[in-house]
């Protein structure tokens, strides 16, 4: 960029014409410059010699471009005990993965988050069910044609074996046009993974909390999972636009600068009938929280053991404030259609959640039932960071 432009726009003005470039092209200086290439290439994970429940999987990334996502593909044979019926959870085929982990070229953690809620998140992005198809009245051909691009029957008879797909999608940024969290990967002597495991517990049996497991058995004889096989997908921005004086690549500052930063935690017992808060950290913008109310193994539809929760700001401000219906009502409104049973959305994009300073903005859960000592809510947290302020950004407790 000519020094005269530079002096004349701010950081954020530079990255959003950076930005632009990549994306739909255009003229700098004197140049004309093509929009980056969306690139897909598979990738060979490094798979243990004998792969199964508590497995690792390891995905290198190729050190090329300006990487958005990984797509893995799972495929898997389930077959289940000698003698019970195997179904099913509520949260079903999104548990095989119980922790997926990404550590980037500066060794920062970006990911450190669960299956399920991975793809939720995937879901909310599009407005729709990650990898769903949709039917169709036309007589053209269209509709669910192919049922195995995501599959797991919701029963499996005894001794019977199934194969089973599961689709998750690894992202680095929110969408293809925005381009915060991207990774310009194009250096050498470094290296950035994906670790992925597969879940020890996603088989259980009658008496167990299936809530982050795939199948539950009728009894105490559990399903087995055999013939799994991995395959990675990177996408990547290729081609990009470079310097003519330097041949150095133009790219966006402020948005390689950013991570995005899915990661999830855990409650204590949750308190029957009183405010249980929950601080969103410092230094982040939050654009989501997906949580799931695991009352002692059970799942209830709609929220109904749920008096409401809440987003309350430092001044005790309530942002918002309302009931399990209510929340059913609004993730409708995002995603057309409701979301696993004990799991509740909510979606700060439109004006997203900045924290300064720990503490400073809450989510309440405000629990009606607490089933018993082994009740607990799983949270899945979606933001950006700045990278070097949120990995040293200092906390207070709660109720400071």
């Amino acid at each position: 960029m000519p020094p005269a432009q530079q002096q004349q726009m701010s950081p954020q003005q530079q990255n959003a014409m950076v930005r632009s470039l990549i994306l739909r092209g255009g003229v700098l200086g004197n140049s004309y410059f093509p929009p980056a290439v969306d690139m897909w290439q598979q990738l060979n994970p490094i798979l243990p010699s004998s792969v199964g429940p508590g497995s690792v999987i390891t995905i290198q990334l190729r050190n090329v471009g300006l990487v958005k996502r990984l797509v893995v593909e799972f495929s898997a044979t389930v077959t289940a005990g000698a003698t019970s019926v195997q179904t099913l959870t509520p949260l079903g085929l999104a548990n095989l993965i119980s922790n997926i982990t990404f550590i980037d070229l500066g060794n920062n953690t970006r990911i450190n988050s669960t299956g399920w809620h991975l793809n939720a998140v995937s879901s909310v992005k599009r407005r729709r069910v990650f990898v769903a198809a949709v039917a169709s009245d036309t007589p053209n051909g269209y509709g669910i044609i192919n049922n195995r691009v995501m599959f797991a029957p919701a029963t499996i008879a005894a001794t019977i074996a199934t194969p089973v797909k599961f689709i998750l999608e690894i992202p680095f940024v929110k969408n293809n046009h925005d381009l915060r969290g991207s990774i310009f990967a194009d250096v050498t002597n470094a290296v950035m993974q994906v670790q992925i495991t597969l879940n020890p517990q996603m088989f259980v049996s009658s008496t167990a909390d299936p809530t982050l497991a795939v199948y539950q058995s009728a009894a105490a004889d559990l399903a087995t999972l055999s013939a799994v096989s991995v395959q990675a997908n990177q996408n990547y921005l290729d081609q990009l636009p470079r310097n003519p004086q330097t041949a150095a690549p133009i790219l966006p500052a402020l948005d390689i600068g950013t991570a995005y930063l899915l990661n999830n935690t855990a409650s204590g017992l949750p308190v029957v009938n009183q405010d249980n808060g929950f601080s969103f950290v410092n230094a982040r913008s939050y654009e989501s929280v997906t949580y799931v109310y695991d009352n002692n193994g059970v799942l209830n539809i709609n929220g109904s053991d749920l008096n409401y929760q809440q987003v309350t700001s430092a001044n005790f401000t309530q942002i918002l404030r309302y009931d399990g219906m209510m929340s059913v009502t609004t993730e409708r409104d995002i995603l057309g259609c409701d979301f696993p049973k004990g799991m509740r959305y909510l979606d700060f994009r439109h004006r997203p959640i900045n924290t300064d300073q720990y503490g400073n903005m809450q989510l309440i859960v405000n629990p009606s039932s607490v089933g018993g000592s082994a009740a607990t809510i799983l949270f899945g947290w979606e933001s950006y960071g700045v990278i070097g302020q949120v990995n040293q950004a200092g906390s207070l407790p709660m109720a400071a």
